[in-house]
C-alpha cells in the first residue's frame, strides 16, 4: 500500500473484502500508529482502477471514479451518532491536504480528479450489513438496527436538507456495538422547491449506482420536477420501505412480507406507495411499538448519558452493576458491552480522574465509585486478555488517587484479577505504590484490606517496593487493632524468603521478638508459627543465642495454645541444635559455631588467645618459669572450659609450629598485649588511669579479661607478701608485642628481650628509662638471660605486664 506515515497516523492491514463487494472500495484492517494502537477500518480505492471499472456492466461508460470522488469529498463532512465516524482521508495525490480528526476543515482537502494514486478513507471498524445478519441478530437487535437507519436519514433530511438517494444494502455498515450506519454517499444531493432538486450528478448516475428495485416510480421515469415539490424525504423513504419488506427480514422459507412485524407492516406499505405525496416521513416511524424493548431504552440512555445529570448517570451505572452481578443481562449483548458501555466508562474515569475540581465534588467520586463494578466485570469476563492490561494500567494509577474509601475498597479488591493481566512494571508503579498510602489510612478496615490485598502482589513486586513493604510491615506491629497485628507478623513471614539477606538480620527476629510480647494471644501464637516457618532462615548460632532464649518465656504463657506451641518450638529448635553439635563432633572441632579452630603444638602448651606465645629457654629456669609450669600442669590436669570466641577487634594469635625445639616467632602487633594477670597480691589491684593504659580508645576493663575475667586470682595461695600495684605510664611496644615495667625481667626464661630495670614509680628518686625502639625491619637479638634474686619487696614488680 506504500508508505503514508508521514501523512496518514494509522497503519494499513490485510485487505478483508473486495472492491466489487463495497462499490469499488477494497476494506482493510487498520490500527492507529500511537501508543493506543486503536482497531480501524480503512477504505482504500485506488484511482487507476476506478477509473476503469464501470460502476454497473449496463452502462460501460459509468466509471467508478466520479461517485467514489464525491462519496470521498462528502463522508469526511458528515457528523451524527449513526453516520460511520470518519478519521482521517487521504489523496496521495496530495498529501500535504490529508484531512484528520479534529485537524484542518475539511474543505481544505479536495480531492484530485487524477486518475493516479489513492483514495483512503479510515474510519470506526465496522462490517457490511450483510455480513451483521448473517450472525443471526435478535429481534430486539433488529428493531435497534432499522431505528439506527430512520435516525441518521432523519438527520440529512430535517438537518442538512439532503436525500441520500441510495438507501441500499450496500450502503449500510454495522459496527461493533451493533449499531448501523449510513455509508456510501456516491448519489447524495440536496432536495428543494423550484429549482432545488436533484443536482445534475445525481440525474447523470444515479440509474447506474442504485439498484433497481430500490429505485421509486419517479426515478425510473425521470420525473425530477415531482421529487422537487414531494420533500427531500420522499426518494429515501421508498427506498427504506424496499429494504425493509424484502432485506432486513429476510428469509428465504417464507414469503417476505410476512416476516415483517405486523405493526410495521402498514407503514411499511405506505413508505412504498407510488403517490410521492403519500410517503411518509421516516421520524414518526420510531412510535411503532416495535422498536419499544429494553434493549432499546438500555442504548437510549448510553447514547444520550453525555448530556444526562450526574444523578441519572450514577443510577444507570448501578443498575448495569447489578444486571451484571446477578446474571440478569439478556438485554446486554457481549459486544455492546465491550464496545459501548467499556469505552463510555472508561473515557468517563479519564475525564473525572484527570480534572481536580471534579475529584473535590462528591457527587463525581460517587459516579466513580458506580463505575468500577461494570468497569471490573467486563474487563474479567467480556474482554480479550490480552488487551486488559493495556486497558488498565494508565487508568489504575489514577483511581487508587481518588479520595474515597468505597473506591479504594473496590480497587482492593481487583488486586488479585490485577496480578494477573499487569505486568509487573504496572503492578510496582501503578498498583503497589499509590496503595502503599492504605496502611497509613485512618480506618482499620481499609488498613487490614490493604495489608490483605499486598499478600498476592508478593511475588510481583521488585525489591525497592519489598523493602519499602517490610518498613510498613513493622510499623504495623504496633497498630491499634489487634487483627491486624497479628496479620502483620503472618505478612512478614510469607516475604521473608524474598527479603535481602541485610533486611533479614536487621527485620525479622526483632519483629518476630516484638509480636511475641504483644498482649493478644493470637498474635503471640501467630509469632510462634512465623518463627518456625522461618526457622531455616536462622543461622544455628542465631536459633542458640536469640531465637531459642525469645521462645523460651513463653513456655509459660497464661494461654494453654501458646504454651503447647511454644513447646513444640523448643523441642523442634533443640533437636536441629542437637544435630548440628553431633555434626560438629564429627568434624572433629571443639570451637563454637562461627570461630576457627587453632592446632596445638605436640609438646607445648598454646598460650591465652590474647598474647603471642613465647619460645622457652634452652638451657635456664627459675622459680618462675616453675611456677608457670605448675600452673599449666595443674590446668591440664582438670577439665578444658569451651574456648571463647575471639573477638573480631583483637589481634590474632601467632600459631606454635609443630616441632620438637620452638621456634621464636617475630610478629608485629599493633596493640599491646592483655594483662592475664595484675600482681599476686590476693586483693584486686587498682587499675591504672585511662589515659595511661595504652589502649587508646578502646573500652576499659581492669585486666584484659572482658566479661570473661575469673574473680579468683589464681595466685591467691601463694605465700608471698602483699603488695599493692603501682600504676606505671605505658612504654613503648617491643617487638614481640611484650613491654617490662617492672625492677626484674621474671620472664627472661622465656626468651622475651629485657628492658632497663627500674624501680616501682615511689620506691626510688630515679627517672624512669625508657627502652629505645628497635628499627623496623631490623633483627633484634636478645641479651643473655640472667636468674634475677627474689626479694619480698620486689615480687610485684614485674607483672603488671600481664
Amino acid at each position: 500500500m506504500g508508505n503514508y506515515s508521514s501523512s496518514l497516523p494509522y497503519s494499513i492491514d490485510n485487505q478483508v473484502g473486495a472492491p466489487h463487494d463495497h462499490n469499488g472500495w477494497a476494506l482493510h484492517n487498520g490500527k492507529s500508529t500511537d501508543s493506543n494502537a486503536t482497531e480501524v477500518t480503512v477504505f482504500v480505492g485506488k484511482k487507476p482502477s476506478l477509473a476503469k471499472t464501470p460502476v454497473n456492466p449496463r452502462f460501460p461508460s459509468n466509471m467508478q471514479l466520479v461517485p467514489a470522488l464525491h462519496h470521498y469529498n462528502h463522508c469526511r463532512k458528515l457528523r451524527h451518532p449513526f453516520i460511520l465516524k470518519v478519521f482521517a482521508t487521504l489523496d496521495t495525490d496530495n498529501p500535504a491536504a490529508a484531512s484528520t480528526e479534529g485537524g484542518a476543515p475539511a474543505a481544505a482537502a479536495a480531492p484530485s480528479s487524477a486518475t493516479t494514486g489513492d483514495l483512503i478513507i479510515v474510519t470506526e471498524p465496522c462490517i457490511p450489513l450483510s455480513q451483521w445478519l448473517l450472525q443471526k441478530p435478535t429481534s430486539e437487535q433488529l428493531a435497534w438496527g432499522l431505528e439506527c437507519v430512520v435516525k441518521g436519514l432523519h438527520f440529512l433530511h430535517s438537518s442538512a436538507n439532503l436525500a441520500h438517494g441510495n438507501v441500499s444494502p450496500s450502503s449500510l455498515y454495522v459496527t461493533r456495538s451493533g449499531d448501523v450506519k449510513l455509508w456510501n454517499f456516491s448519489l447524495i444531493t440536496p432536495v428543494a422547491p423550484n429549482g432545488g432538486g436533484p443536482t445534475l450528478h445525481f440525474q447523470q448516475w444515479e440509474q447506474a449506482c442504485t439498484p433497481d428495485t430500490y429505485r421509486g416510480p419517479e426515478r425510473q421515469s425521470q420525473a425530477w420536477n415531482q421529487i422537487e415539490n414531494a420533500g427531500v424525504h420522499a426518494m429515501d423513504s421508498y427506498s427504506l420501505g424496499v429494504l425493509i419488506a424484502d432485506y432486513w427480514y429476510n428469509d428465504t422459507t417464507t414469503n417476505a412480507i410476512q416476516r415483517v412485524p405486523a405493526p410495521l407492516q402498514k407503514a411499511v406499505q405506505r413508505m412504498q406507495t407510488p403517490n410521492l405525496k403519500m410517503r411518509p416521513r421516516l421520524q414518526p416511524l420510531l412510535k411503532c411499538p416495535v422498536f419499544d424493548t429494553p434493549y432499546q431504552k438500555l442504548q437510549l440512555q448510553l447514547e444520550e448519558i453525555t448530556i444526562q445529570p450526574v444523578e441519572q448517570k450514577i443510577h444507570l451505572w448501578q443498575q448495569l452493576g447489578q444486571q451484571l452481578q446477578s446474571g440478569q443481562n439478556d438485554n446486554m449483548s457481549k459486544d455492546v458491552a465491550l464496545y459501548k458501555i467499556l469505552p463510555l466508562i472508561i473515557h468517563s474515569l479519564q475525564t473525572i480522574t484527570g480534572n481536580e475540581s471534579m475529584l473535590a465534588q462528591d457527587m463525581y467520586r460517587r459516579e466513580v465509585l458506580a463505575m468500577l463494578v461494570p468497569l471490573f466485570y467486563i474487563e474479567e469476563h467480556y474482554q480479550d486478555p490480552a488487551r486488559v492490561g493495556k486497558e488498565l494500567a494508565p487508568l489504575v494509577a489514577k483511581l487508587f488517587l481518588v479520595p474515597d474509601r468505597g473506591v479504594r475498597s473496590i480497587l482492593l479488591n481487583q488486586v488479585v484479577f490485577m496480578t494477573k493481566h499487569l505486568d509487573k512494571n504496572a503492578l510496582n508503579a501503578a498498583v503497589f505504590e499509590p496503595m502503599c498510602s492504605g496502611f497509613n489510612d485512618s480506618s482499620a478496615a481499609l488498613r487490614e484490606l490493604t495489608l490483605k490485598a499486598t499478600l498476592s502482589l508478593v511475588p510481583y513486586l521488585h525489591s525497592p517496593s519489598m523493602e519499602k513493604l517490610s518498613r510498613y510491615l513493622v510499623r504495623l506491629q504496633g497498630d491499634s487493632e489487634t487483627s491486624i497485628r497479628t496479620n502483620a507478623v503472618i505478612f512478614i513471614a510469607k516475604i521473608a524468603p524474598h527479603l535481602s539477606e541485610v533486611s533479614k538480620q536487621k527485620m525479622l527476629l526483632p519483629a518476630y521478638s516484638r509480636a511475641m510480647k504483644d498482649t493478644f494471644a493470637p498474635c503471640r501464637l501467630s509469632a510462634l508459627q512465623s518463627t518456625l516457618q522461618s526457622k531455616s532462615l536462622f543461622s544455628m548460632q542465631d536459633v542458640a543465642t536469640t531465637v531459642a532464649p525469645s521462645v523460651m518465656p513463653l513456655t509459660l504463657d497464661p494461654i494453654p495454645d501458646v504454651r503447647k506451641e511454644a513447646f513444640r518450638v523448643v523441642q523442634i529448635m533443640l533437636k536441629d541444635l542437637e544435630e548440628e553439635s553431633q555434626r560438629l563432633e564429627k568434624l572433629g572441632t571443639h570451637n563454637a559455631p562461627g570461630t576457627t579452630a587453632q592446632p596445638l603444638s605436640s609438646g607445648s602448651a598454646t598460650n591465652s588467645s590474647s598474647t603471642p606465645t613465647a619460645p622457652a629457654s634452652g638451657g635456664s629456669s627459675s622459680y618462675l618459669s616453675g611456677l608457670s609450669s605448675w600452673v599449666v600442669s595443674s590446668a591440664a590436669g582438670t577439665a578444658q572450659p569451651t574456648p571463647v570466641p575471639t573477638p573480631s577487634n583483637k589481634p590474632s594469635k601467632p600459631i606454635v609450629p609443630s616441632s620438637t625445639t620452638p621456634v621464636p616467632v617475630r610478629t608485629t602487633v599493633s596493640t599491646p598485649p592483655i594483662n592475664r594477670f595484675a600482681s599476686l597480691e590476693v586483693s584486686t589491684p587498682a587499675p591504672a588511669p585511662a589515659a595511661d593504659d595504652g589502649w587508646g580508645d578502646e573500652d576499659d576493663d581492669d585486666d584484659g579479661w572482658g566479661d570473661d575475667d575469673v574473680d579468683e586470682d589464681p595466685f591467691a595461695k601463694i605465700g608471698t607478701k602483699t603488695v599493692t600495684a603501682v600504676p606505671a605510664p605505658a612504654l613503648p611496644k617491643h617487638s614481640l608485642g611484650a613491654t617490662n615495667r617492672g625492677g626484674g625481667d621474671p620472664f627472661a626464661a622465656f626468651g622475651m628481650n629485657g628492658a632497663a630495670v627500674t624501680k616501682p614509680l615511689g620506691s626510688s628518686g630515679k627517672k624512669l628509662v625508657l627502652p629505645k625502639t628497635a628499627a623496623v625491619g631490623k633483627k633484634i637479638t636478645a641479651p643473655p638471660a640472667t636468674k634475677l634474686a627474689m626479694d619480698d619487696d620486689e615480687v610485684a614488680d614485674g607483672w603488671d605486664d600481664f
